[in-house]
């Protein structure tokens, strides 16, 4: 096994004297140096006061900055700014000379000597300033009007339009990406979005369902796309974009496509040079495909005021914490755009006058990338000069990303440690469990935080604040990187339907699982839910003052509720789900999110469950798990009377897992065919090879019923269901009991009850859980 970071001491470490001194010696700095004391004094002052947030009534929350109602944009001089177009063009006026858009040169592919997998190879960054993008999008929304797109017109529901009012964007996260956007904002035309690792049919849906004339692609897609042209009549026009395509390869230039016209990115921009038609507040701005998991994509309307109230809250949250300087940043780009975090996150940085940096997940580090010296000769390792990753290269000091990636950033560094001497070893313990505690407490650790500046090598060495989002962070991953990475390391909360606005933890909160007080757009409320029992089997209410089997107090717990201008328009052209989804409550609109939550005394949102089943895993996938139980419901090893199969994920797995009531007939077969021995039916369940077996057979299933690659299970634990069916009401079921309504394993209606299967099977779920971690 390898070296994992732990902030709990190990004996070897309390043993040793050094291991003291060292401790003993941060903290006598700590108190020698006057400017850190004022920070845990502050914040010490926030917890006593608990104003993070206030409470308008019981189970209300709203931001402090907040007290007349959600804002628009922060005081001052963004305060006239009413839409996306409007930000950004103050931006490119305020900040015109500074960077804005930098972009690695593409050079092809190189494959190391013994290397499994080819990486990309780069050469040097070019930069665009404000001043530049912002003629680049104007030219580029000018070419649109000119290819045939009609502006939205005004005062009028967009999903009344039936005109040319829209274009798609199918492309990874990269500089034409966004200057798309910002160019078709300009002249007050929508931008439907569409995640590239999508397939085709996704693509397809999104084009039919808002009549999309124009595609945005990469140079590759090209013909995907053409080949759609008879499933998609509205489509006219292909832009192709040359994101990670080599000179060579577009100098041959793109495939034929009869009855199609397609253009490069840069052709657009020469054909018009047609004045703005700026948008209103009410015009749309994005529709926003969901990658979904089942079904087809649900298309989320953002208007321009969700949009600019959304970049609002994060000014706002900047000003607030003063944890980021207006001008001085540096965003490393690489989430896919078609994230509303993402996306959000790329405009707020843009209000701010921040730099930002293009990169893809896989080319952040060397693992994926390499780069070429003008000499000619390539160069793999992550060091200066001519760093191979994005994250060296660019040298952010902001940086998002889903829990996977820090967690990738955590792992890297402990293989690394792992690979080192045993003094490195020792040394890095004792600074990262005294740091931890340090940050715990609310004290800075000066002399540690002076030894983890070469682990935040690693990062690029400037990073100030780091955000996760998109699904919970493990808390030894929050942990790890708050304290290695030497920075604040902080959660956020928000879904697309709520245009990434929610909360968001304050740079000075050390606590873990914690996502902050809401932010200035939007008021939060808890919903009594009484149909979701916790783990002591009591419901959720607005009213509770105690949370979980040790009682941690709270200021209310229930169905999280989100209103403000932040919140979005509905789902487009599903009406029925906007009405199931969006309601009228005590005169406020409110999107019901399905995440259960309480509020902690101090003001904050801490989530604890979930209402609805649908899951998002590390990645930041969604599973369905109640469409996935009845999918595999279906196969033939599966005893539906039993119980059927329970499927599991959270957002600490790569994949899903199940528990699975298996029909011993169909299994008792299979092992008469192998000449399987076995003494008993439950000995049989436990056998590797019968647990493969059904997983197999499971997983045909799931893909014949056009499950998502991340809804196919990676493991499985198997019931017999020989037991007993009832038993006393003080004894809970064995493992190889059915599940049953009377033993509490079904609900009365025979629907999983999660929870408490959760809790009957606790050291089996850990071990199975595992399972669907990629080492």
């Amino acid at each position: 096994m390898g070296f994992v970071a732990s902030s709990t001491p190990s004996t070897a470490l309390l043993l040793n004297p050094c291991s003291w001194l060292l401790w003993a010696l941060d903290s006598v700095l700590w108190c020698l140096l006057p400017i850190p004391l004022l920070g845990p004094l502050e914040m010490c002052m926030k917890f006593a006061k608990g104003n993070y947030s206030t409470a308008e009534k019981v189970g209300q929350r709203v931001n402090v900055t907040c007290e007349q109602g959600p804002i628009s944009l922060p005081k001052g001089e963004y305060s006239e700014c009413t839409t996306v177009h409007e930000l950004m063009q103050f931006s490119f006026a305020k900040f015109a000379s500074k960077n804005l858009f930098g972009t690695r040169k593409y050079l092809g592919e190189y494959k190391p000597e013994g290397a499994r997998f080819p990486l990309k190879k780069f050469g040097d960054s070019s930069w665009m300033t404000y001043r530049e993008v912002q003629a680049r999008a104007a030219s580029f929304g000018a070419g649109l009007c000119a290819l045939g797109c009609v502006p939205q017109p005004v005062n009028k529901d967009y999903e009344e339009m039936t005109g040319p009012h829209t274009i798609l964007l199918w492309e990874d996260t990269c500089a034409e990406w966004l200057t798309a956007l910002i160019g078709a904002g300009g002249q007050s035309i929508a931008v439907a979005t569409s995640y590239a690792t999508l397939g085709i049919e996704a693509v397809s849906e999104a084009l039919n369902n808002s009549q999309c004339p124009i595609v945005v692609c990469n140079f590759t897609k090209i013909a995907e796309c053409a080949a759609l042209k008879s499933k998609c009549p509205s489509l006219t026009t292909v832009i192709y974009t040359t994101n990670l395509v080599t000179d060579a390869d577009v100098a041959k230039g793109p495939p034929a496509c009869p009855g199609l016209r397609v253009i490069s990115f840069d052709e657009v921009c020469t054909l018009s040079t047609k004045d703005y038609t700026p948008p209103e507040p009410s015009t749309m701005s994005v529709i926003m495909y969901t990658s979904g998991s089942t079904g087809k994509p649900k298309g989320v309307k953002i208007k321009h005021e969700s949009f600019i109230a959304s970049c609002a809250g994060f000014l706002e949250w900047i000003m607030q914490t003063g944890s980021l300087k207006l001008g001085e940043e540096t965003y490393l780009a690489y989430l896919p755009a078609a994230h509303i975090l993402e996306l959000v996150a790329e405009h707020a940085m843009v209000g701010g006058g921040a730099a930002i940096g293009f990169a893809s997940p896989q080319t952040i580090s060397s693992k994926g990338a390499c780069r070429e010296r003008p000499d000619g000769t390539i160069n793999l390792k992550p060091e200066w000069p001519y760093p191979p990753g994005a994250i060296q290269e660019f040298k952010p000091t902001v940086l998002a990303g889903v829990p996977k990636i820090w967690d990738i950033f955590k792992k890297g560094v402990e293989d690394k440690l792992g690979k080192g001497s045993p003094l490195t070893r020792y040394l890095f313990e004792v600074a990262f469990t005294g740091r931890a505690l340090a940050l715990s407490q609310g004290r800075d650790s000066p002399l540690f935080k002076l030894l983890f500046k070469k682990v935040a090598q690693v990062a690029g060495g400037r990073l100030k604040l780091g955000i996760t989002g998109g699904g919970p962070c493990a808390s030894d991953v929050q942990t790890f990187v708050r304290t290695a990475f030497a920075m604040p390391f902080i959660q956020g909360y928000a879904l697309t339907e709520t245009c990434c606005a929610g909360a968001v933890q304050l740079p000075d909160d050390a606590r873990d699982g914690v996502v902050g007080p809401p932010l200035a757009s939007v008021r939060v409320r808890l919903n009594d839910c009484r149909e979701v029992l916790d783990s002591t089997a009591k419901p959720y209410l607005t009213t509770d003052t105690f949370h979980g089997p040790n009682g941690t107090a709270c200021a209310g717990r229930g169905e999280i509720w989100i209103s403000g201008t932040s919140v979005s328009a509905g789902y487009f052209k599903m009406p029925e789900k906007t009405a199931e989804e969006f309601i009228t409550y005590e005169g406020k609109r409110w999107f019901k999110t399905g995440d259960i939550g309480l509020f902690t005394t101090d003001g904050c949102i801490r989530i604890v469950d979930r209402l609805k089943n649908l899951i998002k895993l590390k990645g930041g996938e969604y599973i369905a798990i109640e469409n996935m139980e009845a999918v595999y419901g279906g196969a033939g090893v599966v005893n539906a009377l039993n119980g059927g199969v329970m499927c599991y994920g959270t957002g600490d797995m790569d994949k899903p897992v199940a528990l699975v009531q298996v029909e011993m007939g169909a299994v008792k077969k299979w092992a008469a065919e192998q000449n399987i021995s076995y003494a008993t039916p439950e000995a049989l369940c436990e056998l590797p090879a019968t647990e493969k077996y059904v997983l197999d057979e499971l997983n045909k299933i799931g893909k014949a019923g056009k499950l998502g690659a991340n809804e196919i299970l990676a493991a499985v634990k198997l019931h017999a269901g020989t037991g007993e069916p009832t038993r006393g009401a003080d004894v809970p079921p064995q493992f190889h009991d059915p599940w049953t309504p009377q033993n509490g394993a079904l609900t009365a209606t025979n629907k999983i009850n999660r929870k408490p299967i959760e809790q009957f099977f606790k050291s089996e779920m850990k071990v199975l859980a595992a399972k669907g971690i990629r080492p």
